[in-house]
């Protein structure tokens, strides 16, 4: 699977993860989201399970889902958080069950809240 975005019939953008979200890929995902951010109110990432990631990609989700809040649009995710996520996650000591201040005070869905 590449990384890539698509419109649905709704006006959603749905952005496919690919292979892997790190600093190799940092410079067209930051560019697919953002483009999806102009293009819609909703914009979800839908994960490759197998997707690796590294702090790069986490710091442009994160990103991203302050830049939406802040524009009254919402970023999310569409399926299930991949493995290598919610580790890489855990074990750089970011996880968060807390409100944050810059997504509209709701718990961070990225950092550990549901």
């Amino acid at each position: 699977m590449l990384l890539n975005s698509s419109i649905c019939e709704n006006g959603d953008t749905v952005v496919t993860s690919g292979n892997r979200l790190s600093i190799e890929t940092a410079a067209e995902f930051s560019r697919i989201v953002r483009e999806a951010l102009t293009a819609s109110r909703h914009v979800m990432i839908e994960f490759e399970p197998t997707v690796e990631i590294d702090l790069t990609g986490v710091q442009i989700l994160c990103s991203a889902c302050k830049s939406a809040a802040q524009n009254g649009k919402i970023f999310s995710y569409r399926g299930e958080l991949p493995h290598g996520l919610v580790e890489l996650i855990a074990v750089s000591g970011a996880e968060r069950h807390a409100a944050c201040k810059h997504n509209n005070n709701s718990t961070c869905i990225w950092f550990g809240g549901t």
